[in-house]
């Protein structure tokens, strides 16, 4: 058996038939393999959800606790990074084959449920026993954060709620992708418009908090979870995407990409130390900081694009970031409950460290040796359907 190695991003386009920059234009290898920083990019937005995630940072007197409880406890904004990367992502990827044919919706639709489905299913059911039968269908179907009721959208494995969204994103995609972007830009001023009335409307009324007491309040579901206010963050990737792309040198690149990065690390430390409300952080406070950083490293000129798009680890890491996203809080529930069980507890910090490096570990494990094996057979399975 060949020993094997992370694809490139380049190979894994050439499979998918490859991507489309923008209508009539080619990629070139160049542009492909350019796509492997945002690749590198999508673990530490995963890295981010997670660390949002170690509660018992926050909780527990640590020396990490002051940091958790700040900058970890923003990591929800990994989410809208992922959400806007969909859009960029899948322009690049479907948008030129869709409009010239050379894929049909159908095909295109089924190969996306093929992408999040199996993982989804298989982090899901271990969880499903324990639920009611109607929360446990309308999970596995992917349509749970339809439902404004927590129990019902964080039911199962409960960051599964953003496959939901991203289900009802690929969906919209066969349409969207055939708009021009004036027309996706409306849609996208129209979706803005709705969430800062709907944020200031719940800050006025002071409901800006997404949480009351252990429960999460309606703000959550409005600001957070809604499908229909998160495909803002699907079309703001869309339009991303077709920003032009100036020919910077590599100093230029390179700057810019600190820039941008020091815009969205300032972002995640100020907002919060301003007291600025839950109800505008949950989505609007990082769109254009996010947009800004896919934008610049989307162009890969700088040497930060480099150094993520050459690294072979980080960019299996990033393959493996949807093994992580998934597999993550079933780890940390696991640990805790462990923890929970002993007459000594562990100490804070180890406890939090296994948590992190088990959970990437066996992200890893799950996209070699689950992931790519079935993405591999579902894939021809549904060309041999559609191309024959």
């Amino acid at each position: 058996m060949a020993r094997w190695r992370p694809r490139s991003r380049a190979e894994t386009l050439k499979e998918q038939g490859g991507p489309s920059t923008g209508p009539g234009q080619t990629a070139s290898r160049a542009d492909a393999v350019r796509l492997e920083q945002l690749t590198a990019l999508r673990f530490f937005a995963a890295l981010a959800v997670l660390a949002s995630h170690l509660w018992i940072l926050a909780e527990s007197a640590n020396p990490l606790q002051g940091l958790a409880r700040g900058l970890f406890a923003e990591g929800f904004a990994g989410v809208s990074f992922f959400f806007m990367l969909s859009g960029y992502i899948l322009s690049h990827s479907y948008g030129g084959r869709l409009r010239d044919g050379s894929i049909s919706r159908g095909e295109y639709w089924v190969l996306r449920v093929a992408r999040i489905g199996p993982l989804h299913w298989l982090t899901g059911l271990p969880f499903a026993f324990g639920a009611a039968l109607p929360v446990a269908v309308v999970n596995l179907l992917m349509l749970h954060s339809w439902v404004p009721d927590e129990h019902w959208y964080f039911s199962l494995n409960e960051p599964s709620w953003s496959l939901s969204d991203e289900l009802f994103f690929y969906t919209c995609f066969g349409w969207l992708a055939f708009w021009p972007v004036r027309r996706v830009g409306l849609l996208a001023a129209a979706l803005l418009v709705l969430s800062v009335g709907v944020a200031a409307w719940r800050v006025q009324g002071g409901h800006g908090a997404i949480h009351a007491g252990e429960a999460m309040t309606p703000t959550h579901w409005l600001t957070y979870i809604n499908p229909l206010t998160r495909l803002l963050d699907f079309c703001t990737g869309m339009l991303v995407y077709r920003l032009p792309r100036p020919g910077w040198s590599r100093a230029a690149g390179s700057a810019l990409e600190l820039v941008a990065l020091g815009t969205l690390l300032g972002a995640v430390a100020l907002f919060p130390a301003l007291g600025m409300a839950e109800a505008w952080r949950m989505q609007l406070a990082y769109l254009a900081p996010i947009a800004l950083l896919i934008w610049v490293f989307g162009n890969g000129r700088g040497a930060f694009s480099g150094a993520l798009g050459g690294s072979r680890l980080l960019v299996l890491l990033g393959d493996a970031s949807f093994a992580l996203y998934l597999v993550h809080l079933p780890v940390i529930h696991g640990f805790l409950a462990i923890d929970d069980a002993r007459d000594a507890p562990w100490p804070v910090l180890p406890l939090a460290a296994a948590m992190t490096i088990s959970a990437i570990m066996l992200s890893v494990m799950v996209f070699r040796w689950i992931e790519v094996p079935l993405l591999a057979r579902s894939r021809a399975a549904i060309r041999r359907r559609f191309r024959s």
